[in-house]
């Protein structure tokens, strides 16, 4: 928990992390844009079919359908319907559940695995190496005494 912090800062002084950031924001946002527009449509094809729903149930719907839980409680009874239903749910398994995924893992979750390899403790050093006192967790107290008493530390 205490390491959050410090974790986060590396991610925001990185340059890649905030380009990876800016990356991510503009595909949440043509996201958003998609699940609005869906929503949009979903009321004109419903008035067209004789029913009124909510902004709200708009909302419900598309998000059901391109999470693909399908609940089966609003469905379109013509072609023109049915056709936009497929549409909608073919854009959400590409956008949610396979870009969505691989840009998170690709962006934030493989470059903070890096950041806790590279601060990790070596596992074995040099056999040239006397000497020195082994930290095994990060104590800058300790750190700091072994530095001004000119001991080397691993």
């Amino acid at each position: 928990m205490k390491f959050y912090p410090s974790l986060l800062s590396y991610f925001i002084q990185e340059k890649t992390t905030k380009r990876n950031i800016r990356l991510l924001s503009k595909f949440l946002l043509v996201l958003l844009i998609m699940i609005f527009l869906y929503s949009v449509t979903f009321h004109f094809l419903m008035a067209a079919e004789g029913k009124d729903h909510s902004w709200l149930t708009g909302f419900y719907w598309t998000l059901v359908v391109m999470t693909t839980l399908g609940f089966g409680d609003i469905t379109f009874e013509g072609d023109p319907g049915r056709a936009f239903s497929i549409l909608v749910l073919l854009s959400g398994v590409i956008f949610l559940l396979i870009l969505l995924p691989f840009t998170f893992i690709k962006f934030f979750f493989a470059p903070w695995m890096e950041a806790e390899a590279r601060s990790r403790a070596p596992r074995e050093l040099p056999p040239e190496t006397q000497g020195h006192v082994i930290l095994t967790s990060y104590n800058p107290g300790i750190i700091s005494r072994l530095v001004d008493g000119k001991r080397g530390y691993v």
